[in-house]
């Protein structure tokens, strides 16, 4: 029920979605046309026209940053952006999805500009050269924060109700005989009771993200955190009987929320034990560089196209008919950023590649790391 009703309101945001990855592929088909054209006669004029015709609002940039030329549909734009001004704006997103244009090829960003959100995508057409197409995106700023403020209201509202059905039902079980159907009723009250319970407490956390998560820093260290991890996962493991190997640099510590670190590295092992196959190898590798505890986690499942890499960290996504609230991974995202580091997905060989990479140089951390065996 809770699931139906929480979906529902998210409607209004796919429909949103779905406009987005049609302009995408939009954008895509005129970047194919317009690459194949400039290889033909890649001169300066040629440039100017072909881009000048878009119909999408696109400039071609350099590594300097600078706007070198324009589409109509750009200058068109309303409300028009200084785009150059846009790009020259020392913020750190910026820097970095420039950097990424450049270093890998296309980059993504959304940037707040003068109270309006406008969602920045690139994609590198030669060696000093790449297209920067422009989306207002304020409209769908505004529907994800009433999405959001509904959520964080409704999970609120849900609590106190399922808190009182699970007491009940817990209260009426002890006086039924065990074989009897009211007992396997109230156990399978009680069972769907937990289970939405537990997707009350994801959208909690999730709202707590968005107003500001408070973390209690504290020195961690690796092999007791880890450790810490495989005895709470060990029984989803044993379901499928799927082995875990930790192998690696455990010898050293840093400073960090050890609970909510658990509760990421959990949400990312379960996505990996749903996806992975009967028997199957999870490999839970770690080491450490100059700046960063460095944590890799690979399962032998299907794997995860690289068109959806950013997708899955979005709250509500959903890969075909995946059960749940697609909250797993964003969560596990939100808490590893709020320690300063990243979580991202990686090309794989067989199956998904999770990196997460926690700073080593917080308060309270520690660069002493040897190398020892795993768990």
């Amino acid at each position: 029920m809770l699931e139906n009703v929480l979906l529902g309101l998210l409607v209004l945001s796919w429909l949103g979605l779905y406009v987005l990855v049609r302009q995408n592929q939009k954008l895509r088909l005129e970047l194919s046309k317009s690459q194949k054209s400039s290889k033909e006669n890649p001169t300066e004029s040629h440039k100017r026209s072909w881009l000048e015709e878009f119909t999408l609002p696109l400039a071609l940039v350099d590594r300097k940053r600078k706007v070198l030329m324009a589409s109509k549909a750009l200058k068109n734009f309303s409300p028009t952006p200084d785009l150059q001004n846009l790009l020259e704006l020392p913020f750190q997103g910026l820097l970095e999805f420039h950097e990424r244009l450049f270093t890998k090829g296309r980059a993504e960003n959304e940037v707040c500009w003068q109270n309006r959100w406008y969602r920045l995508q690139g994609e590198k057409i030669g060696s000093e050269e790449a297209l920067i197409y422009l989306t207002d995106i304020t409209r769908e700023k505004i529907l994800e924060e009433r999405t959001k403020t509904l959520t964080a209201t409704l999970a609120h509202e849900f609590r106190t109700p399922l808190t009182a059905i699970r007491g009940y039902a817990e209260s009426m079980e002890d006086y039924l005989p065990e074989e009897d159907f009211p007992r396997k009723a109230l156990s399978a009250i009680l069972e769907h009771t937990e289970r939405l319970s537990r997707l009350v407490k994801e959208l909690l956390l999730l709202s707590s993200f968005e107003t500001g998560l408070e973390l209690r820093p504290e020195p961690v260290k690796a092999k007791d955190l880890l450790e810490t991890i495989v005895s709470l996962v060990t029984p989803l493991l044993e379901e499928k009987k799927i082995s875990l190997n930790v192998i690696g640099v455990l010898d050293f510590e840093f400073s960090g929320d050890k609970d909510y670190l658990v509760q990421a590295f959990l949400k990312i092992l379960e996505n990996a034990v749903k996806f992975s196959p009967e028997e199957g190898v999870i490999t839970l590798e770690v080491e450490t560089s100059k700046e960063y505890a460095v944590f890799k986690i690979k399962d032998q499942g299907p794997g995860i196209p690289e068109d959806l890499y950013e997708k899955i960290f979005q709250p509500f996504f959903r890969k075909d008919s995946q059960k749940g609230l697609g909250l797993g991974l964003p969560l596990a995202r939100r808490i590893v950023e709020a320690h300063g580091g990243t979580l991202e997905a990686e090309p794989s060989f067989n199956g998904a590649s999770f990196v997460l990479k926690i700073p080593l140089n917080s308060p309270g951390g520690s660069q002493n790391a040897h190398n020892q065996g795993g768990i």
